[in-house]
């Protein structure tokens, strides 16, 4: 393990996408979707091997704090940093950065979500390890991609350049060209034969001093903001001034922007289930279902899941997930308008 190493977990998420499993007090990471582990679990246990929990770093909503120490059990107050109201990943990042800066100069931090389902846990240990001894020997921004396995138009994607760039230990590092928006399914069938581009999965590693510099140079505004709030203390809500710095992810705002940009190709299995679909291509026979009591008759393809009794006949592609706080059914094509239907019934019963 690297005594200059951190891992900082984002964890924040409005619970709309996986309605009604999850909800806006209990969002993604903190529902059990593909184990008896909750995501938020999962990701822990998944860098731990690496980064010990005294150098692990949670930012979450203030909300969810609790429900976050009650299921990280090994974890102290020490581990949390609460947002009063969550400003996307930029002002999440760079007020990390500058709080592990505070604590060591040289700091290295790998930043993941708390809500992508990677179980090949000693190849992510790999590829993460990489990130770290290039962060160290070059001063550029690491991104993590993953090789395409099928046209996907709910990802964004990184181009890289043709030429490897020479690391330590010959770790493959690329420049990256060219930031992707999601693509329409032309482009992305395009996309996933071509070997140049990647999906963006959203895991970095860098230093602390260099993604601050890196936002000090590209959102100047951001960073004179976060210069101005204090460093809390173990599990404390940050100053109120937190909700006044731009909303802005930090792939818009500094990676997009940037010509430091370097990816390393994250050889392992991915996936950001970021919709009830997604579920599907976790399970070899492509039939989803957790949850109590389930009884099916002569259905296929689907992803069901309920705390209550529920019986399906005779359908297919179907999603159909049943709690206290609602019932959905939709065409398996039509799971990203789920987050509409979450906010619209939101509207009603808060």
């Amino acid at each position: 393990m690297n005594n200059q190493t951190y891992c900082v977990i984002m964890a924040g998420g409005r619970g709309e996408r996986f309605w009604p499993v999850s909800t806006v007090k209990l969002p993604k990471p903190f529902i059990q979707l593909v184990n008896t582990k909750t995501l938020l679990q999962l990701t822990v246990d998944r860098i731990l091997p690496y980064v010990p929990k005294e150098r692990i770093i949670v930012i979450l909503g203030k909300d969810h704090y609790a429900v976050a120490r009650k299921q990280l059990k090994g974890l102290s107050e020490k581990n949390f940093i609460r947002e009063p109201e969550p400003r996307d990943t930029a002002p999440c990042i760079g007020y990390a950065a500058r709080t592990l800066l505070k604590r060591d100069p040289e700091a290295v931090m790998v930043v993941v979500p708390a809500d992508h389902y990677i179980p090949d846990v000693s190849r992510f240990i790999k590829v993460i390890s990489h990130g770290v001894e290039v962060a160290k020997s070059r001063e550029c921004l690491i991104t993590i991609g993953v090789k395409p396995t099928r046209p996907e138009t709910g990802y964004g994607y990184i181009r890289i350049g043709t030429k490897k760039l020479s690391t330590p230990h010959r770790v493959p590092l690329y420049t990256v060209t060219q930031f992707v928006e999601k693509p329409d399914i032309t482009k992305a069938r395009t996309y996933a034969k071509n070997p140049h581009y990647f999906w963006n999965a959203g895991i970095f590693v860098w230093k602390a001093s260099v993604i601050m510099d890196a936002i000090r140079q590209y959102m100047p505004d951001l960073y004179q903001g976060l210069q101005r709030l204090p460093v809390v203390r173990s599990g404390g809500i940050i100053d109120t001034g937190y909700t006044t710095l731009p909303k802005i992810s930090i792939d818009y705002g500094v990676m997009e922007k940037s010509d430091n940009v370097c990816m390393i190709p994250g050889r392992f299995k991915w996936d950001d289930v970021g919709t009830w679909s997604a579920l599907k291509r976790l399970v070899k026979n492509r039939q989803f279902m957790k949850g109590k009591h389930i009884e099916t008759i002569d259905t296929t393809g689907c992803v069901i899941y309920s705390d209550i009794p529920v019986g399906i006949i005779g359908v297919s592609h179907l999603i159909v997930a049943a709690t206290e706080h609602g019932v959905l059914v939709c065409d398996m094509n039509q799971a990203q308008k789920v987050r509409e239907i979450a906010r619209r019934l939101n509207r009603v019963y808060p």
